[in-house]
């Protein structure tokens, strides 16, 4: 069985149909991460959106489904990547089978400053949204206008296919704020590499060559240290399962 992870503010659309073709040699799974896409929920001031509450979320479903026993693949992009990794070192403890982690342009930070450094070089407009008051402002317009937000997200995003540039905006404060310093700005990823090479299970991280998000080096520098793991760059930026899904 393959699980596919998007990442923070996306949706299972981020995977198009070029991804189906992936049914033709296993069970395919999309499994939005917990508060987006098809898994939001209204806001609530006593929902929690940590890194446990996405990891049980996706265990949950692998455990409860009529595929439990079959070996499972989970595949993330960006925060996906991370959540994949360490959804994978959790579920290797229960009934759940974990066949293989692969990790497309995965944001492995080991410091908040780090994070918010490359972050940055996204560009401006990624570094406005990223936390702070206007930030905070424009999620909350987007709450209460959610319709239009959709269509304003097409407009101002429109390099990206309509289906995801709309669910982008599939989201509330407190899952996006939860998820960004829960697991992109968190460093749960190395005790989970730990744990996934004392297990032997295979990891891939794959980034693009010009992708500004993750840490220069670092995906070699793991692979030296780990042997379960590789890494691999291949031409294009940070939406390498979007922009080539070949």
């Amino acid at each position: 069985m393959v699980v596919l992870l998007p990442g923070i503010a996306a949706s299972g659309s981020f995977y198009g149909a070029a991804f189906d073709r992936l049914g033709d040699i296993a069970t395919v799974v999309v499994i939005d991460p917990l508060g987006f896409g098809h898994s939001m929920v209204e806001p609530d001031s006593e929902a929690l959106f940590g890194i446990s509450d996405h990891q049980n979320a996706i265990i949950d479903v692998l455990s409860s489904s009529c595929f439990a026993s079959r070996p499972v693949t989970l595949v993330g992009h960006s925060m996906g990547a991370s959540l994949a990794i360490i959804t994978a070192a959790g579920a290797a403890d229960i009934a759940v089978t974990v066949a293989g982690v692969i990790a497309f342009d995965a944001p492995l930070f080991v410091s908040e400053q780090e994070a918010r450094q490359r972050v940055a070089g996204m560009g401006w407009f990624e570094t406005l949204l990223a936390a702070g008051p206007i930030a905070h402002l424009v999620c909350s317009w987007m709450c209460r206008h959610r319709l239009f937000a959709s269509y304003v997200a097409v407009a101002l995003n429109p390099s990206l296919p309509v289906p995801v540039a709309r669910d982008g905006v599939r989201h509330t404060w407190l899952s996006y704020t939860g998820a960004l310093n829960s697991i992109v700005m968190s460093d749960d990823w190395l005790p989970a590499l730990d744990t996934l090479g004392q297990r032997n299970i295979a990891v891939l991280l794959v980034n693009g060559i010009d992708d500004p998000v993750p840490a220069p080096g670092r995906a070699d520098r793991l692979a030296c240290s780990y042997p379960n793991l590789t890494a691999l760059t291949h031409k294009g930026g940070h939406q390498l399962p979007l922009s080539d899904p070949d």
